[in-house]
């Protein structure tokens, strides 16, 4: 069962990787539509820059405590918090997809590695049913909504949204409505360029010790200057906040 924490304001469940599985198929045959954040501090700071961008992450069915920082902050309260990543999280819906008969749609990234990433995944998984695909590299709002509108009409079971952050988030929540079926909607970042072959997860000793973070850093050195923006400001306001309703000592 999903345990529901709060980071700086923001809902996030606390949960093994099965369960959220499990939850996220309960509301599916319930009716409901279910978005899923694979939150991380960086999101969460742009999401208290941009109140617009936190009502969408704090609407969500279901956070994902994705983000290292993320996990830290909740431990310091819930010890048995796991990492759920949000690749890891999607190719469980994957897999799920391809041995029950449901359908998965992919939004985002170049026309290259989003072709690249379906076939390697339908290879991958056999039985898998791709209904739609399209890249991400939209020329006007009208190419997008068109995108969306048959997306929708092809009745995928799953919709894996590959827009980066704040636009695959936005576009979910703009276009979830279209789609009539119950429908699940997850945001993946840069899921497709794993999923391609166009880039390799971090060493399992990483993942493992929760260094992903590092191991992305000392690849791709633009992300340093991200981070610095919004990690250090993310550990001071839990520090901040856990000091002002931590329990008060006794005079």
């Amino acid at each position: 069962m999903m345990k529901k924490c709060f980071v700086l304001g923001y809902p996030v469940y606390v949960a093994p990787l099965q369960d959220f599985v499990e939850t996220l198929e309960t509301g599916l045959k319930q009716g409901v539509h279910q978005h899923v954040v694979t939150l991380n501090p960086e999101m969460l700071m742009r999401g208290e820059a941009e109140p617009a961008f936190g009502d969408i992450l704090k609407s969500a069915e279901i956070i994902l405590p994705d983000g290292a920082g993320l996990v830290w902050a909740l431990r310091r309260k819930e010890k048995n918090v796991q990492r759920i990543p949000g690749i890891e999280f999607s190719e469980k819906l994957i897999a799920k997809a391809a041995t029950e008969g449901l359908s998965i749609a992919l939004i985002g990234a170049s026309p290259e590695v989003n072709q690249t990433a379906q076939g390697r995944l339908e290879k991958l998984y056999p039985g898998l049913k791709v209904c739609y695909a399209h890249h991400g590299f939209f020329t006007s709002p009208e190419e997008r909504q068109q995108v969306a509108k048959a997306c929708a009409t092809s009745h995928p079971n799953y919709v894996f949204v590959a827009l980066g952050v704040p636009g695959q988030e936005c576009w979910i929540r703009e276009f979830k409505n279209l789609f009539e079926q119950p429908t699940a909607f997850i945001g993946v970042g840069g899921s497709f360029d794993i999923w391609s072959g166009l880039k390799q997860r971090a060493n399992p000793i990483f993942l493992k010790l929760n260094l992903e973070w590092l191991y992305r850093i000392t690849t791709e050195p633009f992300r340093l200057k991200r981070v610095y923006k919004t990690l250090p400001l993310f550990v001071i306001k839990v520090l901040l906040q856990d000091n002002e309703t931590g329990p008060k000592r006794k005079r």
